[in-house]
């Protein structure tokens, strides 16, 4: 899972207008001044193979360990609709 969130924060940390904070045990990822994504880093919110996402403001996760690439499809909806 390591390997997965890492791949994610390094195609995450490409988008404009992304900053990324500790935050918990996990990595918050901002767009502007708005959260909208949390890794798992030491600690993770329910699942050890989950991301969060904030959408209509109440937090979701998602399982990565299945497919990275939805993972992040999902991150990207949730980003465009932060910004």
């Amino acid at each position: 899972m390591r390997y997965k969130c890492a791949l994610l924060e390094q195609e995450l940390l490409g988008w404009p207008g992304l900053s990324a904070r500790p935050m918990f045990g996990m990595k918050a990822f901002y767009r502007g001044k708005a959260i909208f994504a949390m890794l798992p880093d030491k600690r993770a919110m329910e699942s050890p193979g989950a991301v969060g996402y904030k959408e209509g403001g109440k937090w979701k996760t998602f399982e990565v360990e299945e497919d990275v690439g939805a993972a992040l499809a999902v991150l990207r909806r949730v980003y465009e609709g932060c910004g």
